[in-house]
């Protein structure tokens, strides 16, 4: 019988909070106007696997955090970036005997693109960077990596007014854990690395002021 051992493995902590204090000056020292708002909503969050999980369901979950649009080219009023830094909630559920639940509370720093063909309708894409702060897995800080990215499409309505709504798909592309298969003679088969967070978000945006901000002048 070959018996799966989970192995810790390193994450890049550093290089996340590098990522997050240079994009932060960037974005404060761009010649832009920009929007400061406060977001916050529900989580409906999964994961896709290679190795079966048994009775797997998803999970409702929750975030919140802020957000900053900016306009770096005044010429291109219906393009934007988004930078948003938020706590973010994922995870699953399984369903055996008894009901296990498996979160994964994130510190997230999505990077998005907007294009707004209406003035009423955007589109974003982009992609997020996440940082596992906690689980409520016994030693599950120690299983799991710590770093996280995924794609992000979504869609925001109203965006040009004081309070809008928005939704959004973020597809995990690196695995949440690492698998040594030992075979019968104890001896190492095969590395597996798998369980990819998969998020769909719908949320509420406030702007603190509905006039955009001079940053860098």
């Amino acid at each position: 019988m070959k018996i799966p051992k989970i192995v810790s493995c390193k994450s890049p902590t550093l290089f996340f909070k590098l990522f997050a204090l240079c994009w932060l000056f960037f974005v404060f020292a761009l010649k832009a106007e920009a929007q400061i708002a406060v977001i916050g909503g529900v989580n409906f969050s999964d994961v896709r696997n290679d190795v079966s999980l048994e009775n797997k369901e998803g999970l409702t979950a929750y975030h919140f955090g802020v957000s900053v649009q900016y306009y770096p080219i005044k010429s291109l009023e219906k393009l934007s970036i988004t930078n948003e830094l938020i706590f973010s909630q994922k995870g699953y559920q399984q369903s055996f005997a008894e009901d296990y639940t498996f979160r994964f509370n994130y510190m997230a720093l999505p990077i998005l693109v907007n294009y707004e063909p209406y003035p009423f309708f955007s589109i974003q894409c982009g992609i997020e960077l996440s940082q596992l702060m906690s689980t409520s897995i016994k030693q599950g800080m120690k299983t799991y990596r710590h770093f996280d990215t995924g794609l992000v499409l979504g869609i925001s309505v109203f965006d040009n007014s004081r309070i809008s709504f928005y939704s959004r798909a973020t597809y995990g592309l690196r695995y949440m854990l690492d698998y040594v298969v030992i075979d019968e003679m104890g001896n190492f088969d095969r590395d597996i690395n798998d369980i990819y967070n998969v998020c769909f978000s719908a949320g509420i945006k406030i702007k603190l002021r509905n006039e955009k901000i001079a940053f860098g002048k």
